[in-house]
């Protein structure tokens, strides 16, 4: 496992980062880093591998199921 690693941006991704910062009020490496770990939060890939899984079995879950799962879920960040 790497310790860490330095990440390379073009021309476009640098101009386009420091703008971002700059409007946030925070330097381009705290804001790409704010970046990185709300993308590395992100509940997407749950969602992508659930996307996977329909195609390849056809099997889903009611909109009752669903719908209490997102009860729990929206509980629970409000527990927190």
């Amino acid at each position: 496992m790497a310790d860490g690693f330095d990440i390379h941006l073009n021309e476009d991704q640098a101009r386009r980062l420091k703008a971002a910062a700059e409007a946030s009020g925070v330097d381009p490496s705290v804001y790409a880093l704010q970046l990185l770990e709300q993308g590395l939060d992100d509940d997407w890939s749950e969602d992508l591998r659930r996307a996977r899984e329909y195609e390849r079995t056809g099997e889903s879950i009611s909109a009752n199921e669903w719908m209490q799962g997102l009860r729990e879920a929206v509980h629970a960040k409000f527990k927190a």
